[in-house]
């Protein structure tokens, strides 16, 4: 819980991906979520934000940081208070971004892309904090990165996941949570990053904003992972 005062403060996750929602869970349930459209804006960038983005290879346009603020600009512009995080995720390989694939089709040609290669996966975290009167920063900008060994596959394969329907709602379209989890071999950096939100880094900007009773994030990474019933390609981080 977030204290002011001897007072709770509300912590809320601006996301529609359930996979984040769940992830945050193992970090703290005292939080509410609601999902907004706010990475589809092109909002003007505050000068804070400009000055403080982390550094990124591509165009600014593409920043996963900067698409995390819009989802927290939005849950603001609707009314939500106190602790906003946001968090956003893009796969890139050869410089180009895989977003979301639009078809089965668009599905397999990206797969037959990342098969038997290395990507990497940049997953943002903006936090907003209202409470202005505290020591507490009142934002917080955060990118990670994580490089995806994928195994090689044969168009066989690629056809029978796509199939599964599971790579349609997914940047680079696989989850590696699910199912595409068997495609991937390695992964050198946050497996959650990678899943769409970094327990370590998201665990460092509840703690600054004033979030109390977090668990540790290896913990909540191992205990994630128990209640999934599965184990992870290997990773080196959580």
């Amino acid at each position: 819980m977030l204290e002011q005062d001897g007072l709770d403060r509300q912590l809320t996750l601006a996301s529609a991906s359930p996979r984040r929602r769940d992830l945050l869970r193992y970090l703290t349930p005292h939080f509410s979520a609601i999902a907004t459209q706010g990475e589809e804006e092109s909002w003007a960038m505050p000068p804070e934000l400009a000055a403080n983005l982390p550094s990124f290879p591509l165009a600014t346009a593409q920043h996963p940081t900067l698409l995390a603020w819009r989802k927290v600009k939005a849950a603001l512009d609707e009314g939500v208070t106190g602790v906003i995080l946001g968090a956003d995720t893009i796969v890139v390989i050869d410089g180009d971004v895989l977003n979301k694939p639009r078809d089965p089709a668009e599905a397999r040609l990206m797969l037959r892309r990342l098969a038997g290669r290395v990507h990497r996966v940049y997953t943002g975290v903006t936090l907003l904090n209202d409470r202005h009167d505290q020591a507490a920063p009142s934002l917080q900008l955060a990118l990670d990165a994580s490089d995806v060994q994928m195994a090689p596959l044969t168009d066989s394969e690629i056809a029978e996941y796509v199939a599964t329907g599971e790579p349609m709602d997914k940047a680079g379209a696989y989850g590696i949570q699910g199912l595409g989890g068997r495609l991937v071999q390695h992964v050198q950096g946050s497996y959650t990053c990678v899943v769409g939100l970094p327990l370590v880094t998201t665990h460092r900007v509840l703690a600054a904003a004033g979030l109390i009773g977090l668990a540790d994030p290896a913990v909540a990474f191992e205990r994630w992972l128990a209640d999934q019933g599965r184990t992870t390609p290997a990773c080196t981080a959580p």
